[in-house]
């Protein structure tokens, strides 16, 4: 998907960068929680960086204590989605209803206080029908300006130092950065995040950056906005 057009076509709903002013950044992680998230948790919680995990319905039910700690540890959470299905095999009512209603129940049940307002597409995959949907619904549709492909050949040589690389090379004021700390989709664990935050923080806040959560690069009036709603 062209994130570009969506940034332009929805103002109000889409996020896909923070704004430039600052040299603050996001770190998310996506399809958890999963077998890393607890080290990746800890590590967090020595570096002392809040993010944004975006969790999987089906995961949150299977591990609710780790849903309950990543909040008690001051981070942010938002619908992944229930099965990490893609988005473009369904209808628009049929994937809110099959998709993003029921992932938001899990996350509540696992410990949200109330439903998520962040929500990222699988895949990075979602129609514009869908976005209005989700903006109805008082969802901001979260997208990234960073990708190092940290999915891919996780056991090849090199892979860490390939990942913290492919970040420091394209970061930015205002990058929302996409990781991964799920299982992947044979359900193997994502253990190499770990090593890949442990090296990327410090390099990171040794060119100035500071760490946000995506709440905090929504416009106040968007977010007051959505708690009326």
């Amino acid at each position: 998907m062209d994130y570009h057009d969506f940034l332009a076509d929805h103002p109000r709903t889409y996020l896909g960068r923070g704004l430039p002013d600052k040299r603050r950044l996001a770190l998310t992680f996506d399809d958890g929680p999963g077998r890393a998230t607890p080290a990746l948790l800890s590590l967090l919680a020595e570096l002392e960086v809040a993010a944004t995990f975006f969790c999987v319905g089906e995961a949150a039910r299977a591990q609710p204590a780790l849903i309950e700690r990543i909040l008690r540890e001051g981070h942010e959470i938002g619908n992944h989605s229930l099965s990490h299905a893609d988005a473009r095999g369904f209808g628009v009512q049929d994937w809110i209803d099959r998709e993003i209603h029921p992932a938001a129940a899990a996350l509540c049940e696992a410990g949200l206080s109330e439903m998520p307002r962040l929500f990222r597409p699988a895949y990075g995959e979602i129609a514009p029908g869908q976005v209005d949907a989700l903006g109805r619904l008082g969802y901001t549709v979260v997208g990234w300006s960073v990708d190092p492909r940290d999915w891919l050949e996780p056991e090849a040589p090199g892979y860490v130092s390939c990942v913290v690389e492919s970040v420091l090379a394209r970061i930015h004021p205002g990058a929302i950065v996409l990781l991964h700390d799920g299982d992947d989709e044979l359900g193997r664990a994502r253990h190499g995040i770990v090593e890949i935050v442990r090296r990327l923080v410090p390099a990171l806040r040794g060119q100035g950056y500071g760490f946000a959560r995506v709440g905090e690069f929504l416009p106040a009036q968007a977010v007051q906005a959505r708690v009326e709603a």
